[in-house]
């Protein structure tokens, strides 16, 4: 199977699986301002759906905080919309970190989509972080105030981010980055018990080497117990953070492959045949995915060039073998025209529809833990049930 690679054009990367995205930016901000214009109005929560449906909950530091078994757990600790805590084989991470009230280059003005649900807890309350994996630079998943305010905090913290974006970090102050095309490794590892630093020797570019002879079976398989192999692999997607810097920066999704476990994040991303196929042949099967499943819209002319809906999510989940998965990119920021709580009820028809078993792929409330166990037959349990 042969990988797609990145392709950079007249000083910006072109989408290889959907031209949506590749054309003029005066068409592209007309298409995005009739699609705000015209979409239907979304209705807010109800006091008793914000209560009880879908409640922000104080995280259990305690749980968060306490010892796992590295070869059969991994938990993972929902914020809100695409950001999550992840602790898998002694290590911490967090997956696009946004706390903002609003996306948007204007956050002192009332433009932009807004938060509806609270981050489960402050930037100062998370554990100490060894780094951050950035899927693209949409204001829904690169928060500026965010990412400074982690850099400050934890300074030790070490920021992993799309082809494109490093140049970006410098020029706010954040400097422990490096930037990864698609396919490409680094391999990342603690310096000692209290200090965490990137063993940047360690990187295997794999974006110029199209070897159609690997698969799942022989990959990855060179980390000891004090290292994680980071890979930056595609998405049918695109990037942006002015109306300059179309597609500027990559976008992509990640893999985050251990010892004993591996990981996918989806970020953000179309639909497309082989893309997922191709992910999960060369870094699958995963022990645990986070997957959009929100911000589809109920008119799908616009959102489906860039977001999957549910239906697509759990198809992807079993294109990428992924033994657990769980859904984000909803219930957290006003993107699109669906009912807010839409996007979990339908994951569980559609889950139902394709075969999947309970709580194979599944939501929590936001600050809620979600304990991944597997056990000496590979079998796969959690702490949560819908």
């Amino acid at each position: 199977m042969e990988k797609t690679l990145s392709k950079f054009e007249n000083g910006k990367f072109v989408n290889p699986f959907s031209d949506f995205f590749n054309h003029e930016e005066v068409k592209s901000i007309k298409d995005v301002w009739n699609y705000i214009t015209k979409r239907p109005k979304i209705l807010p929560l109800t006091e008793h759906e914000k209560a009880v449906v879908h409640p922000v909950l104080a995280p259990d530091f305690k749980l968060i905080n306490s010892d796992y078994n590295y070869e059969s757990t991994i938990k993972s600790t929902w914020i809100g919309h695409s950001t999550c805590l992840i602790q898998m084989e002694g290590y911490t991470f967090i997956t696009d970190p946004v706390w903002s009230k609003r996306c948007t280059p204007l956050p002192y003005f009332p433009f932009g989509p807004h938060r509806y649900r609270d981050p489960a807890c402050s930037i100062k309350e998370l554990p100490k972080l060894d780094f951050v994996i950035l899927s693209h630079a949409h204001y829904d998943h690169l928060d500026y105030d965010a990412v400074l305010e982690i850099s400050k905090l934890q300074p030790t913290c070490h920021f992993y981010v799309p082809k494109g974006l490093k140049g970006w970090f410098h020029s706010i102050g954040i400097n422990n980055v490096d930037e990864l095309d698609w396919w490409q490794e680094m391999t990342y590892s603690r310096v000692d018990n209290n200090e965490s630093g990137n063993n940047s020797g360690d990187e295997n570019n794999n974006n110029n080497n199209n070897n159609n002879n690997n698969n799942n079976n022989n990959n990855n398989n060179n980390n000891n117990n004090n290292s994680l192999t980071l890979v930056y692999t595609p998405a049918n997607h695109s990037s942006q953070r002015g109306p300059l810097d179309r597609n500027k920066y990559l976008w992509g999704s990640w893999c985050v492959i251990g010892k004993n476990k591996r990981f996918y994040f989806s970020g953000d991303t179309a639909d497309h045949d082989t893309l997922f196929k191709q992910i999960s042949h060369f870094y699958g099967p995963f022990d645990f995915s986070l997957i959009a499943i929100g911000a589809y819209d109920l008119n799908r002319d616009f959102m489906r060039s860039c977001h999957i809906n549910v239906e697509e999510a759990v198809r992807i989940h079993q294109e990428l073998n992924s033994k657990k998965s769980f859904g984000v990119h909803w219930g957290t920021y006003l993107l699109s025209s669906e009912p807010i709580l839409e996007p979990p009820q339908l994951l569980v028809k559609e889950s139902q529809k394709a075969g999947l078993k309970e709580n194979e792929f599944c939501v929590t409330k936001i600050g809620e833990t979600l304990v991944i166990q597997s056990d000496n037959n590979n079998n796969i349990s959690s702490n949560i049930s819908d």
